[in-house]
């Protein structure tokens, strides 16, 4: 579903003698913060109902948007709840939007303190006569009573207004978040310019007028703003969901739905560690983004000329909190409500009854565990198991203990229009595989899209895949971002049935691959185990790496920079690269160990343990030691990257408890395929993970339908790599 998006703000170097306007307009509002204790202000927009609908289209996830930031901005950053007004649907007017930031921001900030303005909601593209050029554009927000006048001008509140009223703040300490589309009359399929639309809406007079006001407010001359909104921002910085000329997204997430950028940002801001620069965390947010959104989005920041805004934390706030899955917003006697908005986005849906969150105060020390009962949306209640006192009250902070994984998990698939007819041949013959189930797209979270390639998809593919693809008409399988899943797609004249019988085992790879998936917890695992990735004979070389940063640290609220800003990119080797893989345990005591790798195909592949004939404690690793794949000069075997291109997956895996069903389901692969030592390949992957899973479980008794992962006694981390 596409939506949102507002146009950044171009420039890159604003003029110091421009910036003296604005130090001379406030200087003489300045404070003595020596008796002033700085404030956290915000502003959070949300809409997802227009009174006009018919100029744009109504949205589902904007409100949903507000509440993920305050309950972020309350309970991780200290913002007092009367400090953040909070307007959505009819109360973001245009007026409504205008007067809250006038009062509520401009009004009340001082030097010091802190100001956030969200948005999230529709944004189109104006006419405007005033920008010097033929065929000039603007971009707006577009407000809740927004309507298109007799004259052709609509009232949306435009990039140049924005920009005076960032200007007109007394603090430099300030951040924009606009999760809206660059979208033209509603959200079309293509850019304004060729949705055949009649007239393009213009910048209205009331607009224009309000700027004037401002700048006279401000001492700026027309010309003066100009030049300086050419040039950049005039304060904090403003980060965009999506880049110019893009659309943002906003999708299903298990029962609710939320635009995809914010929902990313503020899960990733709970889970942050340290004082992670905000370049740093909005490149980790655009790698989740761009994997998720069913759009090209590509999220930006944009900061203050020579500032060096981009290395300030988000928010300009230091973490005072460690990361959390959760807090706690209300108490009644034993049960608690929460807010489960630091869980990762695919655990949400299957964070199971039976799944156990410790309370934890300032230095990450257990006060109590809560087990879930239930769970609506973001919201789940729970019974307090134990406590010491005055741990359960509201905003204590929650971090996952145990990780309920039910055992009946179903691979979601959604059917694309482009099947017609076909649609419910495709979901009769699907419904027949065990474990597959198929749901409503854009109703409903999927995990893979079951469609014909068109002429459409073939020429949006065509500009990021140098292989050959697949032909019109045939059928295969598409990410729910539409990316197309490779050596999915049959032949052109594959009938429907034909296409999800050849599809059977690579769905059930997929399911087995879902599930391992879901036990990946570097964020919360307590184990202190660390990974990285070499190149072969040279350790020194290391291409990425991975730690369990709550394991490896009791110092979560440290200035030291955090294994999140490792690496922002996937890293990316060529065909016939040698690695290899280094797995250390930092723990006092021996750890149970495997290293899967998954293919872009959904192949996984077994790198460790490689010996099959040897005895039972071959996947030990003991205590302060490293386990190295290929160990060089005693492995018969090395790793290269190949072909095809695609991304690889690795998956390492460090368990308190001995990991027996996997040795005993990796013995019988290795014996099928007649291999004594050496890496795996295992087809049909489904037993194995569910004897993986098998040996995890920590439950003793209990629920028997879940999986119960004691995130204290495992640790599974994630490497990825491209080969291009």
């Amino acid at each position: 579903m596409k939506r949102r998006r507002f146009l950044q703000f171009s420039g890159s170097v604003l003029a110091s003698a421009g910036l003296s306007v604005f130090h001379h307009q406030y200087s003489d509002r300045f404070v003595s913060t020596t008796e002033y204790k700085p404030r956290k202000l915000a502003l959070l927009v949300g809409i997802n109902q227009y009174h006009d609908s018919d100029r744009v289209t109504d949205l589902q996830g904007c409100i949903t948007d507000v509440e993920l930031q305050r309950q972020l901005l309350i309970h991780r950053y200290g913002f007092h709840p009367q400090d953040i007004l909070t307007l959505t649907n009819e109360q973001a007017t245009r007026h409504g939007i205008l007067q809250g930031f006038e009062k509520h921001l401009i009004g009340q900030a001082q030097p010091a303190d802190v100001v956030v303005f969200h948005f999230s909601g529709q944004g189109v593209h104006l006419a405007d006569s005033d920008c010097g050029v033929a065929h000039c554009f603007t971009s707006s927000l577009v407000p809740f009573d927004s309507t298109v006048n007799s004259d052709g001008s609509v009232s949306d509140i435009t990039q140049a207004t924005l920009w005076l009223l960032m200007a007109a703040l007394k603090t430099e300490n300030v951040t924009f978040v606009l999760d809206t589309n660059y979208a033209g009359w509603g959200r079309s399929e293509t850019l304004p310019a060729a949705s055949g639309s009649p007239v393009q809406p213009r910048v209205s007079a009331e607009e224009k007028a309000y700027q004037q006001q401002c700048l006279a407010q401000l001492g700026l001359s027309p010309a003066e703003f100009i030049h300086l909104s050419r040039t950049g921002i005039p304060k904090g910085v403003l980060i965009a969901a999506a880049g110019n000329n893009q659309f943002a997204s906003e999708l299903p997430f298990s029962d609710f739905h939320a635009g995809v950028f914010t929902y990313l940002m503020t899960q990733h801001l709970w889970q942050q560690t340290g004082n992670e620069r905000v370049e740093s965390a909005i490149a980790n947010i655009t790698r989740s983004v761009v994997q998720v959104s069913t759009t090209d989005q590509v999220p930006e920041l944009t900061v203050k000329p020579n500032s060096g805004n981009q290395q300030q934390p988000a928010y300009f706030l230091k973490q005072q909190t460690p990361p959390a899955e959760a807090v706690i917003t209300q108490v009644e006697g034993d049960w608690v409500e929460l807010w489960l908005g630091g869980l990762q986005p695919n655990i949400l849906p299957v964070f199971a009854n039976g799944s156990v969150l410790a309370i934890v105060d300032q230095a990450s020390q257990e006060q109590g565990l809560v087990q879930l009962e239930s769970r609506q949306g973001l919201v789940g209640k729970g019974k307090v198991l134990a406590a010491s006192p005055h741990a359960v009250e509201p905003g204590a902070l929650l971090q996952e203990r145990v990780r309920g994984i039910p055992k009946n998990l179903t691979l979601r698939i959604g059917l694309d229009s482009s099947l017609g007819k076909d649609k419910t041949t495709a979901e009769q013959a699907l419904q027949g595989i065990k474990g597959i189930e198929v749901l409503p797209l854009q109703l409903a979270e999927v995990d893979y899209i079951l469609s014909r390639m068109t002429t459409y998809r073939q020429q949006e593919l065509a500009s990021s895949l140098e292989a050959t693809l697949p032909a019109v008409g045939s059928i295969g399988l598409f990410s729910p971002a539409y990316k197309l899943i490779p050596d999915s797609f049959g032949t052109q004249y594959e009938t429907i049935q034909e296409a999800v019988t050849r599809l059977r085992a690579k769905l059930k790879s997929l399911l087995a691959v879902r599930l391992v998936k879901l036990a990946l917890n570097g964020n919360s695992s307590r184990l202190n185990v660390a990974a990285n990735l070499t190149l072969e004979g040279d350790e020194q070389a290391v291409i990425s790496e991975a730690v369990t940063v709550r394991g490896a640290s009791s110092n979560l609220t440290s200035n030291k920079v955090t294994s999140a800003e490792v690496s922002n990119t996937v890293p990316t080797l060529n065909p016939g690269t040698s690695v290899q893989f280094h797995l250390t345990n930092n723990e006092p005591c021996e750890l149970y160990c495997s290293i899967l790798v998954i293919s872009s195909e959904a192949e996984i592949v077994v790198l460790f343990p490689h010996q099959w004939t040897a005895t039972n404690d071959v996947m030990r690793v003991e205590a302060q030691q490293t386990l190295r794949v290929p160990e060089v000069g005693k492995d018969n075997f090395r790793f290269f990257t190949q072909g095809p291109p695609g991304v690889l997956e690795l998956l390492m895996i460090a368990s308190s408890k001995p990991l027996g069903n996997t040795l005993r389901a990796l013995r019988e692969i290795a014996s099928r395929q007649g291999t004594r030592s050496g890496p795996i390949i295992s087809y049909e992957p489904g037993d194995l993970i569910v004897s993986l899973l098998d040996d995890l479980d920590t439950k003793e008794r209990g629920n028997s339908n879940i999986h119960s992962l004691d995130l204290t006694q495992l640790a599974v981390m994630s490497i990825s790599l491209e080969v291009i």
